[in-house]
């Protein structure tokens, strides 16, 4: 059965954004992203995000996917993620581009449909609402975590109630990152 992968950034206090949906604690870590991105892309043949997330997508990885100032990898890593599969959860959209889809169903019987089918792992990108969303209702398997060692004080967080887990995984980056791999417990 395929497996749903949240891969997410964290603050060390625990935030996938500031109150406002702010980014700017990201920071970044060239030799972290290749490697991981290649992992990613071995492992998954579908995205799953929310509508915001994708729309990002589409803007920024289409963006460097064309720059001839970005290295090799990097336009290797965005074709990826503007051509693979995405299932879109939102209810503002009415349509997405081919070979996107809009998952107008409930989201838990969407995605238990989906790990039913053949194919590769799917990652989970986002937003938060979305993210939030699938650990709610128990849907993810492993989740692959970039924390950053910043605290940021208020935020946006990904649990909003306890969860038990299980360290798979773990690797420190000389940016300070740390990346993290958990199972449900």
């Amino acid at each position: 059965m395929r497996k749903v992968i949240a891969y997410v950034n964290l603050t060390l206090d625990g935030h996938l954004a500031g109150p406002a949906g702010e980014l700017d604690w990201m920071t970044p870590d060239p030799a972290m992203n290749i490697a991981l991105s290649d992992e990613l892309r071995s492992r998954v043949d579908t995205i799953l995000t929310g509508r915001t997330f994708h729309h990002g997508i589409e803007q920024n990885f289409r963006a460097q996917a064309t720059d001839p100032a970005s290295p090799a990898e990097l336009v290797d890593f965005a074709t990826w993620m503007i051509s693979t599969p995405q299932v879109v959860f939102s209810r503002s959209l009415t349509e997405v581009a081919a070979p996107h889809r809009l998952a107008g169903e409930d989201l838990v019987r969407v995605v238990k449909k989906l790990k039913a089918l053949p194919g590769k792992d799917m990652v989970l990108f986002g937003g938060v609402s979305t993210v939030r969303q699938f650990v709610r209702e128990g849907l993810v398997d492993e989740y692959w975590t970039k924390l950053y060692p910043t605290a940021i004080g208020a935020g946006q967080p990904m649990f909003t109630e306890r969860r038990e887990l299980k360290l798979a995984e773990s690797k420190a980056w000389e940016s300070g990152i740390l990346t993290l791999r958990h199972v449900p417990a």
